[in-house]
């Protein structure tokens, strides 16, 4: 997914106030899910308390009466292999012995194979082995036989438990979540074994190659192997990840300090305790053949997965336009820790801000967006001349009337405000907008100016920018009565490396006013959009800070909180 340097020109070329849109809208979906997360983990954590009681003594009687106790321990066949076969066959794609260690004991063994797509789990305080299938149904030995539940099969378990691996081994999450979004999209049952193995199939090397890991070449009994330690992670000491020759996962370790920064947020578990974790994986071949067993369901299933299927919507719904370039991570690492530390650090208050917001000026747009109902969205944009802020209020076309909403980006605050109205209700959300890390990357596209345009009756000059993914089309006008010269001022942008453009044409941008856009994705054409002005008037509007209610889901307090 190399977008970076045109989704660069978009945030230097196209209105500032809807790039900004895009990337807070970003962030804000990226928060609520941090704060799901914590959420369900907590959840998660109650849950855990009561697995084997949940499992093995809340067994529903009738099931009881109909369970074949002659077949306790015959092997069977893997039903659950039968379900999205050849996408479980291209992710999992090799047999794997799998070590758990906690401070320095060996605490389990797993051994996963990958023709079955089945792990076997040994421990010494299990008189038999467990069992996990592709389904995520777990296997136990209980009373002379084997059951299996799907409490941990439900959609939203491939998110729980793997997140709390990620925090306790403190491992990049952007490949994790792609990866997530991908067995989603293919209608898998996502992450079935918890993490545990599918990390293994997840991470490379490369996924650790940026500025929170430091490199090196180790010699571990004749053989090579690249390890990645951690750094700039307080309250942990000496994690790392180890590659054998092959790029294949070998090691990882973490370490968390009893001295550990205690935290109750939304963007940390402190749930994780302090010790040393270990996983080291062995690529070696592996047998697993799942035994007779049960179905049962434990008490408070049912609502536990009704809970849930309203959290994880359109699961198991197969896309049929997969793209692997949606789910590569290359350009994006880094970013999750980069949005929560600007999430935890963000001090911007309602007290901080202004008494209100004014604007001289509103030029309205419409938005067309390729999909099958061709959205398209009113955009106005509130612009005073020369201000360190603008505005964007939306509205969707054919949509009920949900109230208005606003969003203004103060860039002397390097704060987003969203503000929003409804039933006779005023509420504000502040949010960070994340600095922009410096990157050398260099992007391949040329320019080519476009034919003069007449929009809303003013000459327009154009300009294509091509790449080997998309190409978009500007057009811009020096003849307007206002213009926006602080392009170049808002969220980071300065600190941006940006692509060799003609002075000339930046100059044309800054001084002009941008009245049509258009982003053409050469692969997907549902993903087009066209933005053009409809009107340009001088026309005051003020925004009341005071007005206002502040709605904050992240600081784990009252989330309503009167100015």
């Amino acid at each position: 997914m190399k977008t970076k340097g045109i989704l660069i020109l978009l945030l230097c070329f196209f209105i500032t106030a809807n790039s900004e849109a895009q990337l807070l809208k970003k962030l804000k979906k990226k928060a609520e899910q941090a704060a799901e997360r914590t959420i369900l983990n907590r959840t998660d954590k109650e849950v855990s308390k009561k697995t084997d009681k949940t499992i093995d003594g809340a067994i529903n009687k009738k099931e009881n009466k109909e369970a074949d106790e002659q077949h306790s321990n015959t092997e069977v066949e893997n039903s659950a292999l039968s379900k999205n076969t050849k996408a479980k066959n291209e992710f999992f794609k090799a047999d794997l012995e799998i070590k758990i260690m906690e401070n320095g004991t060996l605490n389990q063994t797993q051994y996963f194979d990958a023709n079955e797509v089945a792990v076997r789990s040994i421990q010494d305080d299990m008189p038999k082995p467990s069992y996990i299938d592709s389904e995520g149904f777990i296997y136990t030995f209980r009373d002379g036989e084997y059951t299996k539940t799907s409490i941990v099969a439900l959609q939203s378990q491939g998110m729980m438990v793997p997140t709390m691996m990620l925090e306790a081994y403190k491992l990049p999450p952007e490949p994790f979540m792609a990866q997530l979004q991908k067995q989603n999209d293919l209608g898998m049952t996502a992450n079935p074994f918890n993490g545990i193995v599918e990390f293994a199939f997840i991470y490379k090397p490369d996924d650790f190659r940026y500025a929170d890991y430091k490199e090196s070449t180790q010699i571990i009994r004749g053989e090579t192997y690249t390890k990645f330690e951690l750094i700039n992670e307080p309250g942990f000491h000496g994690n790392y990840v180890l590659f054998d020759s092959k790029s294949r996962l070998t090691e990882v370790y973490s370490n968390k300090l009893e001295s550990a920064p205690l935290t109750d947020d939304m963007y940390s578990m402190s749930m994780v305790p302090p010790g040393k974790s270990l996983l080291v994986y062995n690529y070696t071949p592996v047998e697993v053949h799942l035994p007779q067993a049960r179905e049962v369901r434990g008490q408070g299933q049912g609502l536990m997965e009704g809970v849930m299927d309203h959290i994880v919507k359109d699961g198991d719904q197969p896309k049929k336009d997969i793209d692997e370039d949606d789910y590569d991570t290359s350009d994006s690492k880094g970013q999750v820790k980069s949005v929560k530390n600007a999430l935890k650090n963000h001090k911007v208050t309602a007290n901080d801000l202004p008494q209100s917001y004014d604007f001289d000026w509103q030029l309205k747009t419409e938005m067309v967006l390729n999909t099958r109902k061709k959205e398209v969205m009113d955009m106005t944009f509130l612009i005073k001349d020369g201000a360190m802020y603008q505005a964007t209020q939306i509205a969707q076309n054919g949509s009920k009337d949900m109230g208005n909403s606003t969003m203004l980006f103060d860039s002397n605050l390097n704060t987003m405000i969203m503000f929003m109205e409804g039933q006779g209700q005023k509420f504000m959300q502040l949010h960070p907008i994340p600095e922009v890390r410096k990157t050398n990357d260099k992007t391949d596209f040329k320019t080519t100016e476009l034919g003069l345009k007449t929009i809303l009756g003013f000459n327009c000059k154009g300009l294509q920018i091509e790449d080997d993914k998309y190409i978009i089309k500007v057009y811009h006008t020096s003849e307007a009565p206002i213009k926006l010269s602080n392009f170049m001022s808002f969220s980071g942008n300065k600190n941006m490396e940006l692509p060799d453009i003609d002075p000339k044409i930046s100059a044309q941008f800054s001084n002009g006013l941008i009245l049509k856009m258009e982003m053409i994705d050469k692969k997907k054409s549902k993903n087009n959009v066209i933005i053009v002005a409809k009107s340009l008037k001088n026309k005051k509007t003020s925004i009341e800070t005071a007005n206002y209610q502040t709605m904050d889901f992240y600081s784990g307090t009252q989330m309503l909180k009167k100015n």
